[in-house]
């Protein structure tokens, strides 16, 4: 355990400066990795398709005693909520369906911005490190001593090797879940329109027909 963490030491300071944001890039974008893991876990179950069915059916049949069993303090319940206070007092339209969707658009595709950037700028600190270990070992050369030393060369090629590799980890770690975020984010919109839709098809606020 003392060696794997000694090496894992060495080749951080192998890396250079630029090791430093990339693991303070790292350690943030793998909470919030987690953070997204466990609310689409939650949505997921939330949105099960009987729920929604039910759902569906208490909006098209104007049923307000239904719909409040069936609707929580989850992302669908802000959305029907929403939904249903942007008709208060009149018929539902699409754009009560579009305003309760953008309300809780911000929930679904929190951090997912962060983690976009993350998986391009992750290559590009890796990059920069390259280029300055590179300057280094120019550097080196271009010294007015005689580099007697392989080692001192070794120093910039292993921190222009090191960083890049160290980027491309990180965004390749990062990418995947933000893809099944992004898509998680996507089908849950897909299935507020289908509840919107539902409504359309009443074409009344709930609490209006009992």
């Amino acid at each position: 355990m003392a060696g794997t963490i000694g090496n894992a030491g060495e080749l951080f300071a192998a890396a250079g400066w630029v090791a430093w944001p990339l693991a303070a890039v790292s350690v943030v974008s793998v909470a919030l990795c987690i953070e997204r893991a466990f609310f689409f876990l939650s949505l997921r179950k939330g949105m099960a398709p009987g729920r929604v069915s039910r759902i569906a059916a208490a909006l098209r049949s104007s049923d307000e005693s239904a719909l409040a069993r069936q609707t929580g303090d989850g992302v669908l319940g802000q959305f029907v909520s929403a939904m249903l206070d942007e008709s208060a007092g009149g018929q539902m339209g699409e754009s009560s369906v579009l305003a309760a969707a953008e309300s809780v658009r911000p929930r679904l595709e929190r951090y997912l911005s962060f983690l976009s950037t993350v998986v391009t700028a992750a290559p590009m600190l890796g990059i920069l490190g390259t280029v300055t270990g590179i300057i280094k070992s120019f550097g080196l050369l271009g010294s007015a001593e005689q580099v007697t030393d392989p080692a001192a060369m070794a120093v910039g090629i292993s921190e222009a090797l090191y960083t890049t590799a160290f980027g491309l980890v990180i965004a390749l770690v990062v990418l995947f879940p933000y893809n099944h975020f992004r898509r998680s984010a996507d089908r849950a919109l897909g299935v507020f329109e289908t509840i919107g839709a539902a409504a359309l098809e009443s074409g009344t606020h709930p609490s209006r027909s009992k």
